[in-house]
């Protein structure tokens, strides 16, 4: 049993001339007219596929395919984009997803598990808030600033919104499984068609300070500076080594800093920067953290934690049937992890057999025009998907089975 793969390629390309930009890319940002325009068409496809469709007060879309008991396997991904973005990220999980029940459909094939497929809202955070719809539904409330209060209302939703859309059969999902292009390079440099995603990095994000004295440039001999904009570069590399020693896993970067008082004649006294690590061991992250901290004594830097998630590993379970899944088709697979985040990293926190399925990516681009994944990976990875949830349909069956 095989998906149909031009029926997928129309589907991702149609989908894609929504909000299209003239220059390039697509912006189809969450809780705006085009974004609404892509969910009716989604919509419209999943009732073909026959699937009964609802959404939730957040604006999560739905499409229920029914099995023979009320339990559940749940897929999808999402349909908004970053400005500019491509046409694939989040877009090929959810398309993959409808393809693939409406695969079933046609092959007369009714699962043991209802089959919930989604489209999340607001996955990409361009609105209000990263993942706000798959943190809704499974009651993952966040504590919203004053800012995203007034961005969740400009977007025509409130928290009671969010609240409401808490889905009251958690207990009934036996697996989450989430097909999405792996928008780094590391498959197609090994040459290998499937990515069975071990977990999702942790991060941690600190605005970190770094002091100096302010002298005047022309007149302080360079043995006598204390400037903490060398101060912070000499930082920087040594964070970049000591990434590399502490897990090679593990990445770090500095998106950005800012001198104070900033002037080409002023040494600068003081330093700003936004320091972000991410990977899979907490006690890695935490080390570059103390070394920052430690660098140049008591008080030579301060840092200020912005965002701290935990890594989030996927479920043996899934990672097992995609395993067998992608061997039995005859596709190439390998163990990767996901830098990115996800609605998968949401919904882990409430079903513990979560999973998820990546395809290659052209050059590892993402969020801009140039983001490609070649169509016969999408077909591969919706092949998996099909037969990965089919997998776990029989192995949720065998468990209830035996009790």
């Amino acid at each position: 049993m095989r998906i149909d793969r031009e029926r997928l390629r129309v589907m991702i390309e149609e989908l894609g001339e929504i909000g299209a930009d003239p220059e390039g890319g697509i912006s189809r940002i969450a809780y705006t007219p085009v974004w609404e325009d892509g969910i009716l068409y989604v919509e419209k496809r999943m009732e073909e596929a026959g699937m009964q469709t609802r959404r939730d007060a957040i604006g999560n879309l739905f499409g229920i395919y029914p099995g023979r008991t009320d339990r559940i396997l749940l897929t999808g991904s999402h349909i908004d984009t970053v400005p500019h973005g491509g046409m694939f990220d989040g877009a090929l999980g959810v398309l993959a997803a409808v393809e693939a029940v409406h695969t079933l459909r046609e092959s007369d094939i009714q699962p043991e598990h209802t089959i919930l497929t989604a489209v999340w809202a607001e996955e990409e955070g361009n609105r209000v808030f990263t993942g706000i719809g798959s943190g809704a539904f499974c009651g993952q409330i966040p504590e919203m600033s004053e800012l995203n209060l007034e961005k969740l209302h400009q977007a025509g939703h409130s928290m009671q919104n969010v609240r409401d859309s808490v889905f009251d059969g958690l207990d009934r999902i036996d697996a989450s499984l989430e097909l999405h292009i792996e928008q780094g390079a590391v498959l197609e440099k090994a040459g290998v068609q499937i990515g069975i995603v071990e977990g999702i990095f942790g991060l941690h994000r600190y605005e970190t300070t770094v002091f100096g004295t302010a002298d005047h440039a022309g007149t302080t001999p360079m043995d006598m500076r204390d400037d903490a904009m060398v101060k912070a570069a000499r930082l920087i590399c040594e964070l970049e080594e000591l990434t590399k020693k502490t897990d090679p896993q593990m990445v770090c970067t500095t998106g950005w800093l800012r001198a104070e008082p900033g002037m080409n004649n002023i040494i600068a006294e003081k330093v700003t920067m936004m320091v972000e690590c991410r990977g899979m061991n907490e006690e890695a992250l935490r080390v570059v953290r103390s070394y920052i901290a430690s660098r140049y004594g008591e008080g030579g830097t301060h840092i200020e934690d912005t965002l701290i998630l935990p890594p989030v590993p996927m479920s043996q379970a899934c990672r097992e049937a995609v395993r067998d899944a992608a061997s039995e088709l005859g596709f190439t697979s390998m163990p990767v992890f996901s830098g990115a985040g996800h609605d998968s990293e949401c919904l882990a926190h409430a079903i513990p057999d979560t999973g998820m399925i990546f395809v290659r990516s052209r050059g590892g681009k993402s969020h801009c025009p140039q983001e490609w994944t070649d169509w016969e990976d999408c077909a591969a990875g919706a092949d998996v998907l099909l037969h990965a949830l089919m997998k776990l349909d029989i192995q949720a069956r065998g468990q209830a089975d035996k009790t």
